[in-house]
Parts: structure tokens; sequence; C-alpha cells
């Protein structure tokens, strides 16, 4: 699991079903309902535009899935992303 650009497009090849959290845990970051990677606060996250209710650390990383994790105000996610081929 990587990220290879300052987009946050992650590259993974696995037979299993990787999650937001296992990428924090490969970063050595934290992430939780009260914070991540040094950010304090609440944490709301979107996937495909629409507001993730549950654990934010079960996000499922799925193919071309846009994700958007946040603390403080509320910023609209994007419309889309145009993935590299």
């Amino acid at each position: 699991m990587r990220t290879t650009a300052p987009t946050g497009v992650i590259e993974y090849v696995s037979a299993l079903r990787p999650t937001l959290g296992d990428l924090f845990d490969v970063w050595g970051q934290p992430l939780s309902s009260r914070g991540f990677a040094g950010f304090h606060g609440a944490v709301a996250a979107w996937v495909g535009g629409k507001r993730w209710r549950g654990d934010v650390r079960s996000i499922p990383l799925r193919h071309h899935a846009e994700i958007v994790v946040e603390v403080g105000g509320y910023i609209p996610p994007h419309r889309f992303f145009l993935f590299p081929r």
C-alpha cells in the first residue's frame, strides 16, 4: 500500500480488503473519531460524496473510491476526481 503523488491517490495490491485504518497504520499515523495525523477535533468523512456514519477506520478502500476525511468546519467534497490511467 502506498501513495506516490501529493493528490492522496492510494495504490495497493492485496487479496485482503484494506480499510482507511489500515492505510493510516502503514503511515504510522493515528486515525479516530477525535482526530488524525496530528489534527485534533471531531472527524467527519465522506465516501463518494455521501457522509460516512460508521467508524472512520472501517472505510473500505475500493477501486476509484473518493474518500474525504476532515477535522473542523464542513468543506464540500469534490464532485469527481479524474484518476490517472
